[in-house]
């Protein structure tokens, strides 16, 4: 599915899965700093065993962890996870434990152009 997220240089359109989501969430709370990434201190994050984004993992796990991390970050009010308004958050498509299509950047939309008009004189 490809989104727009928030990225070092501002806004950026990525094709995101779960494991790629959770990866750029963990690189946005880092400062985009690989290094503070491998060095995550934070073990009692609910995405912390996710943070590479590589490996076997569990993917209903993960998923849990998605739902979790949400629900932290509206401070424990799950109707506030249905509400949230940051679209620019990698985890925005996954926050209910499905795939939410509306934060999608529609692949069928064409750019508008600008025709060229001359005028009789």
């Amino acid at each position: 599915m490809k989104v727009s997220i928030l990225g070092k240089n501002g806004l950026k359109a990525v094709y995101l899965n779960r494991r790629k989501a959770v990866r750029e969430k963990c690189l946005n709370c880092a400062g985009w700093s690989y290094k503070e990434v491998t060095n995550c201190e934070f073990d009692d994050c609910d995405l912390y065993l996710f943070r590479f984004g590589k490996g076997k993992q569990n993917a209903k796990a993960r998923a849990k962890a998605i739902r979790n991390y949400c629900l932290w970050c509206m401070n424990g009010q799950r109707s506030e996870v249905s509400k949230c308004a940051s679209s620019d958050c990698p985890l925005f498509p996954y926050r209910k434990g499905g795939i939410d299509r509306s934060a999608e950047i529609d692949p069928t939309q064409k750019k508008q152009h600008i025709e060229a008009v001359s005028e009789a004189i």
